[in-house]
């Protein structure tokens, strides 16, 4: 009889066990991937446009320089030709406010990219057109550009980084901004490479075989195809459209 009686005391016991509620797992929590911004691209160049450049305009030498002055000075320095679009804006980059012309390059294939005319950095205007003589004052400079037609359409302009101080143009054909200086064209420059790593593009002579990130611009002074050229090596004719 007792051991009846514990019997069926474990059975009971066993019954209210069964009866309890089974706990739902819980998901362990994922981290949640921070945002990144999108990476833009300007628009690679027109089809149309890209075959004009490529009959109109010999693929050129390659960039990288090492001059040598009449007193037996020697630098070394990186030097393109590119030619107006003729078309003009204001870019926000970073702390800078830039004025740009939109120049198409010719280089082992095409390009379409912004060229830096002038920076505001704050502080201080910067003109790059280095046949520019006056006040580094805004208006003053744009308005100097328009009335001789420095930027109008099919103009060839000569960007370059002349190092003649021997610092940051180096034998491994690069440029190190971080030894450039304390200009605004320095800090400009080192801005443009740590952002966009666009240097060695440029000096491969294959940017724009792959997108051009938007906000980056070739930030290198630059003189201009003027007065004291043939009319023909001035400017080339240019179809309009084809951005």
């Amino acid at each position: 009889m007792r051991k009846t009686i514990l019997f069926m005391l474990l059975l009971v016991f066993l019954a209210g066990c069964s009866l309890r509620a089974t706990p739902t797992p819980t998901a362990t929590p994922r981290p949640t991937s921070t945002p990144t911004e999108e990476v833009r691209y300007y628009p690679k160049l027109d089809a149309s446009m890209r075959q004009e450049l490529l009959y109109r305009v010999a693929k050129p030498k390659q960039y990288y320089r090492e001059v040598v002055l009449p007193d037996g000075m020697k630098y070394e320095a990186f030097w393109l030709m590119v030619i107006s679009s003729g078309k003009t804006e204001t870019l926000k980059t970073g702390q800078y406010d830039l004025d740009v012309v939109w120049v198409y390059e010719r280089n082992l294939d095409t390009a379409y990219y912004p060229l830096v005319v002038g920076v505001w950095d704050g502080e201080i205007y910067t003109p790059y057109y280095t046949g520019y003589t006056g006040a580094p004052e805004r208006q003053a400079y744009l308005m100097f550009l328009e009335e001789k037609g420095v930027l109008e359409r099919g103009r060839k302009l000569f960007p370059s980084v002349a190092d003649q101080s021997g610092g940051y143009v180096s034998l491994h054909k690069q440029i190190e901004w971080d030894r450039c200086g304390d200009s605004t064209y320095c800090h400009l420059g080192r801005y443009m490479q740590e952002t966009y790593r666009m240097d060695r593009k440029v000096i491969g002579q294959y940017a724009g075989l792959d997108p051009i990130p938007e906000g980056w611009a070739l930030a290198w002074m630059w003189d201009a195809a003027m007065e004291n050229y043939l009319p023909s090596e001035q400017k080339i004719d240019l179809p309009q459209g084809g951005e």
